[in-house]
């Protein structure tokens, strides 16, 4: 059996606001054609986590690789050096600081969407996808502005109607992005992601507001994605039912700290996540 390449290293990743630890050495393994999930009560540290994988927060210490190669790290500087609360303070020191921002994260291959929906309300689905798709174009702005770059816009527009399809939204192309209903607009905000040409996607509470019906389509809509592109997915979700249905392997932290990983049944038959879920002695 051919071992699967690791896409995703979170190596000790910490983060901390002032003097408030918000994740304290994570540290993550995600394998290609995975669905991995980061579960954990309100508050535990799993956006922040994305975050820093995708370049919005430079980490306060620890290491992040993609495909074997580090794309970010950093360690405790200047102020945080004195202050520093989290685990591992000297881990990464030696070695160069990475901090790229969003956009260069994206272009590696990493796209994400948010647990509050960031669409272009005043755009239509259309220009949405489009909008995305123009990180990849390759004619320059004078090109475009000449209408020199024909072939690229004919390619692209084919390209975000194929998207599209797959998600059921052929034939609101024209409609505003803010008059799709709830879950429409959810669906619309992965193929926004799609269009980038990820190879990991990141998905931050996808089912966030979602109906049972609509819930269920998701997860069928994610895995198609997963078979179709070829994806390996990270995924933030509250919703038990949809990540135990989906999800290969499943981490979970607690206050910023990781206290189990497994397979969906590991996990749910865990002692430690059934107190951080539902409190008290479950001994």
């Amino acid at each position: 059996m051919t071992e699967k390449k690791n896409v995703l290293h979170i190596d000790h990743l910490t983060m901390q606001f002032g003097g408030v630890v918000a994740v304290d050495s994570l540290t993550m393994d995600i394998n290609e054609g995975e669905i991995v999930a980061l579960i954990g009560p309100n508050g535990a540290g799993k956006t922040t986590a994305f975050n820093a994988v995708t370049g919005i927060y430079p980490p306060t210490n620890g290491e992040i690789s993609f495909y074997g190669h580090p794309i970010v790290r950093c360690h405790p500087r200047g102020r945080m050096r004195h202050i520093y609360a989290g685990s591992d303070k000297d881990l990464f020191a030696a070695k160069k600081v990475l901090l790229p921002t969003p956009d260069k994260i994206t272009k590696l291959g990493i796209a994400r969407t948010f647990q509050n929906i960031r669409l272009f309300s005043g755009m239509t689905v259309l220009e949405n996808v489009l909008t995305a798709q123009h990180l990849r174009r390759s004619a320059s702005f004078l090109a475009s502005v000449l209408h020199l770059n024909r072939a690229e816009e004919e390619m692209m527009h084919t390209r975000a109607a194929e998207l599209l399809e797959i998600a059921g939204l052929t034939g609101q192309e024209d409609e505003l992005a803010s008059s799709l209903p709830y879950g429409r607009q959810r669906l619309l905000e992965i193929v926004r992601a799609l269009a980038t040409h990820p190879t990991l996607l990141l998905l931050d509470e996808p089912a966030a507001g979602m109906n049972p019906q609509e819930t269920l389509e998701l997860a069928h809509f994610i895995r198609e994605i997963r078979k179709n592109f070829n994806l390996t997915v990270f995924i933030i979700e509250h919703h038990m039912e949809l990540v135990m249905e989906i999800s290969d392997r499943i981490y979970v932290i607690e206050f910023g700290r990781q206290i189990a990983e497994g397979t969906p049944g590991q996990v749910q038959n865990d002692p430690r996540v059934i107190e951080a879920y539902l409190g008290g002695d479950v001994s």
